[in-house]
């Protein structure tokens, strides 16, 4: 159903990939390649600041991204004016609950990894409940475990095997682009981490229906 969205809605979400997700993903690639050949303080420096506008610019394709797939879901047309104005208006409020989040999943992680697993499933669709649902601050966290409630595993297979396809398609990608003689290591880390994101595009939409499907539910058994 995530490509059946993704091909619904291919122009929208093939533009919003192309101008805003892509080309910072490529800059980011070209960044960490540079990073690891000449590792200097102020290049560093520059790599971090960097960093954070690339997570400010996926929040903004993330945002729009989900709003596109709830409204055809919903079979809603898709205001882009608002969708805009949601985008600007949420951006900050996202990054600090995204700040808050991954805090949170490292400490865990630094006592055992079970748990920081167990939190990241648990918490894992508070950015949806923030950008769909209006869900603020701890809001948005409680949202997120009452839709994973009763639905753990299902939810904890489906992310392993997400994450799974990606890293496979990218070992994949990666394995055929080093066989083209004409390709350096450069290409090669930058298009393994491009070309695997179009497929994946439909996956990660799959990612936001399983929300929409737990609280669906949800509403259902309420």
């Amino acid at each position: 159903m995530g490509f059946d969205v993704y091909l619904k809605n291919l122009k929208p979400i093939l533009l919003l990939f192309c101008t805003i997700s892509l080309p910072f993903s490529i800059i980011m690639s070209a960044l960490t390649t540079e990073l690891q050949n000449s590792p200097s303080g102020l290049f560093l420096a520059f790599y971090y600041v960097f960093l954070i506008f690339f997570i400010l610019v996926s929040y903004i394709y993330y945002t729009a991204v989900s709003v596109i797939t709830d409204n055809y879901v919903h079979e809603r047309n898709t205001n882009y004016k608002s969708v805009v104005k949601k985008i600007f208006a949420s951006l900050v409020p996202l990054f600090l609950l995204s700040f808050r989040f991954w805090i949170n999943y490292f400490l865990r992680c630094l006592l055992l990894l079970i748990p920081g697993i167990i939190y990241l499933i648990n918490n894992g669709y508070y950015g949806l409940a923030f950008i769909l649902r209006d869900q603020k601050g701890e809001a948005s966290f409680l949202y997120s475990r009452s839709i994973v409630e009763g639905n753990w595993w299902r939810v904890f297979f489906f992310s392993f095997l997400v994450g799974l396809i990606s890293i496979g398609l990218q070992t994949v990608f990666s394995q055929f682009l080093d066989t083209i003689p004409f390709m350096n290591a450069f290409w090669v880390s930058v298009l393994s981490e491009t070309l695997p994101a179009f497929i994946t595009i439909g996956i990660n939409l799959g990612d936001i229906l399983l929300f929409l499907n737990l609280e669906f539910q949800k509403n259902l058994e309420s």
